[in-house]
């Protein structure tokens, strides 16, 4: 019987491995036998416990002052994690907090130790389901939490949001040059110029104005600064039932679809782990409202459709919205536009603005 599991695009065959077999479980890297659920197409395997794990984890003993997400693999640059409870590097699944960069291995979650808040190094030797973990090749430097570690206040920031967690780039002695946490490397604040034609590395749009560049010159990582500025959690009006999490890359092998243009991505991604709810880290800025140019009222961020029994057709491309999208809209007129559709009048009117101030320069020249 085949059936769907987050962590893989391909539906999942259930099997039984015969004891001794050489084949490994893709969420804990523990040697698979007995019940296992099964890809043979990509040799992907998963425990029935790592299957059935839960997908957040409420007030762990390790970690209770914010939710654990079950990621099907690490999203830091490195490809691996270190786990704060056993003090070993992991490759496979995980529970994390991305607000305090915490991360425990899905089987140190799972295992009870003597003591949870003090269990550096436990394992339990007595578990057959999983003994130690297979160590990646490269793996970072442990970063263990601090005993008078105290976990960053809410900061509330209106209207669309309000943050879990922070980032202080302007803090920083220099803020020229300074660090990320979604990157190995020094970073250095540059003014963009469009046409060397850069990409944001969170957001996947054209670098232009302030922005923060790798300065090793191997390296094309770049962050626009609002991208930079990003909040590690936040809460979100469009879904009020879970904090949602800012993730380097999506925590699925295919990429995902944003729940807000219902495109898809590959880089940044606000992710609720319990509900797969996914947005682009530039759809998530989308301002309560915006005017534009050719309206004569603002136009407000619905996060779905005003239509009820037939398609609502956007005003600015003439195609439909889907049902699910977020779009702007103008409630006395009846008037709306896709995300997309709006920023394009944006950018727009933006270059039409700067020809037109070119051109009066000219005249003056």
């Amino acid at each position: 019987m085949e059936s769907k599991h987050f962590s893989h695009h391909h539906p999942l065959l259930f099997h039984q491995v015969p004891q001794g077999s050489q084949t490994h479980c893709s969420g804990c890297k523990s040697p698979a036998s007995g019940i296992v659920y099964v890809c043979w197409q990509c040799s992907y395997f998963l425990h029935d416990q790592c299957y059935h794990a839960q997908r957040s984890l409420n007030q762990h003993p390790s970690h209770p002052v914010h939710p654990l997400s079950l990621l099907p693999f690490p999203t830091y640059p490195s490809a691996s994690f270190f786990c704060n409870l056993c003090n070993l590097a992991g490759d496979g699944f995980s529970y994390s907090c991305s607000a305090c960069d915490f991360d425990i291995h899905l089987h140190c979650a799972l295992t009870p130790s003597p003591n949870p808040h003090l269990s550096q190094n436990y394992h339990n030797p007595q578990n057959p389901v999983y003994p130690p973990p297979p160590q990646p090749q490269h793996f970072p430097q442990p970063n263990p939490t601090p005993q008078n570690y105290a976990p960053p206040p809410l900061n509330p920031t209106p209207p669309i949001y309000s943050t879990v967690g922070n980032t202080t780039p302007s803090t920083a002695a220099n803020p020229l040059i300074i660090k990320h946490f979604s990157h190995p490397h020094v970073l250095m604040q540059m003014e963009m110029d469009k046409k060397k034609a850069k990409v944001c590395s969170a957001c996947e749009g054209e670098l232009s104005g302030a922005a923060y560049c790798c300065t090793e010159s191997y390296c094309t990582f770049n962050l626009h600064r609002s991208c930079f500025d990003s909040p590690r959690e936040v809460k979100h009006k469009s879904h009020l039932q879970h904090p949602l999490t800012l993730l380097t890359k999506p925590p699925y092998n295919d990429g995902f679809t944003c729940n807000a243009c219902l495109r898809n991505g590959k880089a940044f991604v606000y992710n609720c782990a319990v509900c797969s709810y996914d947005l682009h880290i530039d759809c998530i800025q989308c301002p309560d409202t915006v005017t534009r140019p050719d309206h004569s009222h603002n136009l407000t961020l619905c996060y779905s459709s005003p239509a009820v029994d037939q398609p609502f057709m956007c005003d600015v491309c003439k195609n439909p919205v889907h049902e699910m999208a977020w779009l702007y809209y103008c409630r006395q007129c009846d008037f709306g536009t896709h995300l997309d559709c709006v920023r394009e009048v944006e950018l727009k009117f933006s270059v039409l603005q700067l020809l037109t101030q070119e051109a009066i320069l000219e005249l003056w020249d």
